[in-house]
């Protein structure tokens, strides 16, 4: 290699590595999007509220006095994507549209087998994961309750976004204006499952992470698939760490294209 190709070379990466800095320098890490409004999953949602200093949701309740080491075992309940559906106007506006709904099924299971697998694979001492209701046990009862895909994917996809009521707000209260930054928002809630008595509740939207090649945004919820993952493994650290332990939120820039 000659001396004039290799400094044309090293100049092509200086400015490479300029212009990448550049576009990281701008992008807001740890940018996180408003709370979604509350969907109807979540029965007294005014309970709820921002607990930073253990919590990495938008808002959480927990009963007071409960304590952790009274139960042993936790059952993950199928997910629910009726509020997602329903609620933000999906279903509406795009009636017979079966790829859609479909979709929604796949995303439900989707989230319960990373949430199932998140709790399998992790060996610290602790709840541990069963099938069935009993005596020492929680359930863990989900909650799928906006996504917003980019503009991108719905053209590719073909999908109509949810009509805008008088103010711009989504029918049916749900989901941000379709189109935006693309997000997801979950509703959850524990249980003790001999009593039915609500144990602790939470709710959060998260923003899907900034990539420089985003190989994810060709699917209706394939943005949304590190997030699922992100909330299982904080609701891991959640039932494996001490109630003085903070437990944070992933970045919101990620190097990886898929």
């Amino acid at each position: 290699m000659g001396r004039r190709e290799t400094m044309v070379r090293r100049i092509t990466m200086s400015c490479g590595c300029i212009l990448l800095g550049a576009t990281l320098l701008s992008i807001p890490l740890g940018c996180k999007t408003a709370p979604a409004p509350d969907a109807g999953f979540i029965k007294e949602p005014e309970k709820m509220a921002p607990q930073k200093e253990r919590f990495p949701f938008d808002r959480v309740w927990v009963k007071p006095d409960v304590q952790k080491e009274d139960y042993d075992y936790m059952v993950i309940a199928p997910v629910n994507t009726d509020y997602l559906m329903e609620n933000t106007g999906w279903k509406a506006a795009n009636p017979g549209n079966h790829d859609l709904e479909e979709s929604a099924h796949k995303l439900a299971q989707y989230t319960e087998e990373n949430f199932c697998e998140a709790f399998q694979k992790d060996e610290r001492p602790g709840w541990k994961l069963v099938s069935s209701s009993g005596p020492r046990t929680v359930v863990l009862e989900l909650a799928i309750v906006e996504l917003v895909p980019s503009k991108a994917t719905m053209g590719a996809l073909r999908l109509a976004a949810p009509a805008l009521g008088p103010a711009g707000i989504v029918v049916g209260g749900g989901a941000a204006a379709a189109g935006g930054r693309p997000s997801v928002a979950i509703e959850g809630r524990l249980k003790d499952s001999v009593t039915g008595e609500t144990l602790f509740m939470f709710a959060d939207r998260k923003e899907a992470q900034m990539r420089i090649i985003d190989l994810k945004a060709v699917t209706w919820w394939g943005h949304a698939k590190d997030i699922i993952k992100d909330w299982a493994n904080e609701c891991v650290e959640l039932a494996k760490t001490p109630k003085d332990y903070q437990v944070k939120e992933r970045g919101f820039f990620t190097l990886k294209p898929w």
